[in-house]
């Protein structure tokens, strides 16, 4: 593939050629014509010339003498292309140098063209009827031949000289409009893979610009992943070290042997509480990872302009899997919504938002406690998703910083004393804001629990 000076040089230089060859071709059959017109306007002219000039000169004949055939001088070169005769009678009296002996014109008036002697000849005549006097002037088709060929050469020499420079300086101008497009790549090329600082667009031509601005949005989307990926294998490292470590020591509390006499191993009671914590470390770092899996998806994912959907049966199926789970803890799921909510939104997405909160919600309720979903729409069509539960509240200063990644409220326990990863609200914070929208918390009625709110 050429580069782009050189296609560039050489289809400007192709419709240069092509129009200036059109028009010296144009310019030719106008010249070609006109020239015939003045050409022959000068054989008509020299027809009058000669009839005026020889009504009473020497090529007469003399009064009861004999008739005399004269000859005019060649006074130029080109002289031996023009010919004329004057006719008195049959008599030709006065010719040329380079005229036939035979008339020129075949007894017509006015112009015609005729082959003498293998010759063409572009032929005017005159007559004057009173003396019975006949001038012709004749031009050889060669002249004006060779005419043209002047004309055309004139037209295309030019071309033939101008061309080249043409190219040259075409070629130098294309090459100081691309030098930008060339200084980019010399820099791409010399960047190594973690240098993704955007690339200078402003000595760029207002065409290069876009593609600029496009490879600089891509290196900002490339870098973000970058440091997604770097956050994701910390958070990852830093998560799971903990529960890890648990899980080793209470597989190694396991695996020890039976208790004897004079040892102090732990008896079957103890291997039992042991495996029993093993299991639910196990749990806990299943939802660690499916979290932080989550998380990294979400973080990753970049949303289509949404569609429009009906936000009530996704509310209704997440929580219908929800409600399991908080039966088994005593807690109620109550859900207030219209029968039709329409949104713009992604629902499997919308989903985990609606999943993780309520989960959240389910998790820090006490036993008989109620979590209330409340849907509420507005005249400009957006929705409020409100989420409250009864649990311990959450205290008013650490209520901005709810939605941290990995952030634990200090003395906030859920119901049964297990602690979060501090990870479910950073996705819900994370999904709202691809949808658009905004999450606030707040304390529940009288101080206890929390009510978080969505708008979307």
């Amino acid at each position: 593939m050429a580069s782009l000076q050189a296609r560039v040089t050489a289809l400007t230089l192709l419709v240069v050629g092509v129009i200036w060859l059109a028009a010296a071709a144009v310019t030719w059959f106008e010249a070609r014509h006109e020239a015939e017109e003045v050409f022959d306007a000068h054989l008509a002219q020299a027809a009058s010339l000669l009839m005026a000039q020889t009504a009473h000169e020497p090529g007469d004949a003399p009064e009861g003498g004999t008739t005399r055939d004269e000859h005019a001088p060649t006074l130029h070169r080109y002289a031996r292309k023009v010919a004329f005769q004057i006719w008195v009678g049959p008599d030709l009296r006065l010719h040329s140098q380079n005229a036939p002996a035979e008339p020129l014109s075949e007894g017509t008036t006015g112009f015609s063209t005729r082959v003498i002697r293998g010759e063409h000849w572009r032929v005017f005549a005159a007559r004057d009827p009173r003396q019975d006097r006949w001038v012709h002037v004749g031009e050889r088709a060669e002249a004006r031949h060779d005419l043209t060929e002047e004309i055309a050469g004139g037209l295309l020499r030019p071309l033939l000289i101008a061309l080249p420079l043409l190219a040259l300086l075409l070629g130098f101008a294309v090459r100081r409009a691309v030098s930008p497009l060339n200084a980019a790549a010399a820099e791409l090329a010399h960047r190594s893979p973690t240098h993704l600082a955007p690339v200078s667009a402003d000595a760029a031509p207002t065409e290069v610009r876009p593609l600029l601005d496009r490879l600089n949005e891509l290196f900002e989307r490339v870098r973000h992943s970058i440091e997604h990926e770097r956050r994701f294998t910390a958070d990852a490292a830093h998560e799971l070290r903990t529960p890890l470590a648990g899980l080793r020591a209470q597989a190694q509390v396991a695996a020890m042997p039976r208790a004897s006499n004079t040892g102090g191993a732990p008896d079957e009671t103890a291997r039992r509480k042991a495996l029993a914590a093993v299991v639910e470390g196990c749990d806990r770092m299943t939802r660690v990872i499916d979290q932080l899996l989550t998380l990294s998806r979400v973080d990753a994912v970049t949303l289509a302009p949404p569609p429009e959907i009906d936000l009530t049966p996704v509310l209704r199926e997440t929580l219908a899997e929800l409600v399991p789970r908080a039966l088994a803890r005593g807690v109620e799921i109550e859900l207030t919504a219209p029968e039709r909510v329409p949104i713009r939104g992604h629902g499997p997405w919308l989903g985990i938002l609606v999943r993780n909160v309520v989960e959240n919600a389910v998790r820090y309720s006490p036993p008989a406690g109620l979590v209330r979903v409340v849907v509420e729409t507005d005249a400009a069509g957006r929705a409020t998703i409100e989420v409250t539960d009864d649990g311990p509240g959450v205290p008013a200063h650490e209520l901005p910083m709810l939605g941290e990644r990995f952030h634990r409220v200090p003395g906030v326990t859920s119901a049964d004393g297990s602690e979060g990863s501090g990870l479910g609200l950073s996705i819900c914070r994370r999904i709202v804001a691809l949808h658009g929208g905004r999450m606030a918390f707040h304390s529940g009625p009288d101080g206890r629990g929390l009510r978080v709110r969505i708008a979307i």
